[in-house]
């Protein structure tokens, strides 16, 4: 007899336990999502699907395992916060050395620059369905912040495809910078204590 555990207890189906684990993954998603949980591991028989990219045909015991959106979400900053430790003094140097460097050259490296801004980027793209959907207090310094980022990264963009040098280096200096920067204070001090003391008195109930 096939079973189906949840967060170490096991599920109870009102009709017929579903036979195949991506059904089992949906309903289970569908119910956590309405109690602002997520399925983050999902073993079918001890491995786990989310991992390996999809699910077999059968199973005899699915442990599907969850978090609150608002702990997903306060580990993604942390996580995406340490990687950009010295990201704004590494923008700053090639801000300037843009203006020293032959455009071919800067050209080229434009991967590895793309590298440097893309976590910053992931954050406040990934950040935005838990702030539409929450609205927490910080919502509206928050979403101006990732319309000017989207602003300027379109700006940083078109200097890339016009070749020039000096726009790329005043786009990044005068707006990205000053966004990138103002951001990070708004994540030390609103976004991460807001989270952090929702994840707290979530396990402590």
């Amino acid at each position: 007899m096939s079973s189906v555990w949840a967060d170490n207890e096991e599920v109870t189906f009102t009709e017929d336990i579903p036979g195949d684990p991506s059904n089992v993954y949906e309903l289970l998603m569908g119910a956590l999502s309405e109690q602002g949980r997520a399925v983050v591991k999902f073993l079918v028989d001890g491995e786990d699907s989310l991992e390996k990219g999809g699910f077999p045909k059968s199973y005899e015991k699915i442990e599907a395992f969850s978090l609150s959106h608002d702990e997903l979400t306060f580990r993604l900053v942390i996580e995406a916060l340490n990687h950009m430790n010295d990201t704004d003094v590494q923008l700053q140097a090639y801000a300037q050395n843009v203006l020293n460097t032959s455009w071919s050259e800067v050209f080229k490296r434009m991967d590895e620059f793309i590298q440097k801004i893309q976590p910053f980027a992931d954050l406040i793209d990934n950040m935005g369905p838990y702030v539409s959907t929450y609205s927490p207090p910080w919502s509206d310094p928050f979403n101006k912040l990732a319309h000017e980022q989207s602003v300027s990264l379109g700006e940083i963009l078109k200097a890339f495809e016009q070749g020039s040098p000096a726009s790329l280096s005043d786009e990044l200096c005068v707006n990205f910078l000053p966004i990138f920067v103002r951001s990070r204070k708004l994540f030390a001090t609103q976004v991460i204590p807001f989270l952090k003391e929702k994840v707290e008195a979530d396990k402590a109930s």
